[in-house]
């Protein structure tokens, strides 16, 4: 009986660890000297969520999402991609691998620099 009570215990336990979740904050900051166009988008159960956010030149905009405990060191696992355009038509794209490169040496912030930009712009015109 005492062993079927401690199984139940650590059982208990494990679960309340597994679904944990917590909330977290990602960003996108424009560096660059022009306003942007942004679109995030999300695969969900509900398919592909895009969020549309124009930035001006220094400017961040932030979303909130949730995640389980064991994946918090992942920025949104939902998040797969970023798609940034500007005024002269210059796009560019963030895979999910690529964003998680530029996000590893901040915390949960994707800065836009004016490099990204010009190499999108070459790419462009080549």
């Amino acid at each position: 009986m005492e062993r079927l009570k401690i199984s139940i215990f650590w059982l208990l336990i494990i679960f309340a660890l597994g679904s944990c979740s917590s909330i977290y904050w990602a960003s996108v900051k424009n560096s660059t000297s022009e306003e942007l166009l942004v679109k995030v988008k999300f695969q969900t159960k509900y398919g592909t969520q895009i969020m549309d956010m124009p930035l001006k030149s220094d400017e961040v905009n932030v979303w909130q999402y949730e995640q389980s405990s064991s994946e918090s060191k992942v920025m949104d696992i939902k998040l797969s991609s970023i798609e940034i355009s500007n005024g002269s038509g210059c796009h560019l794209v963030f895979s999910k691998e690529e964003v998680r490169k530029k996000v590893e040496n901040t915390t949960r912030q994707i800065v836009i620099t004016p490099d990204d930009l010009l190499k999108a712009c070459d790419k462009e015109r080549n």
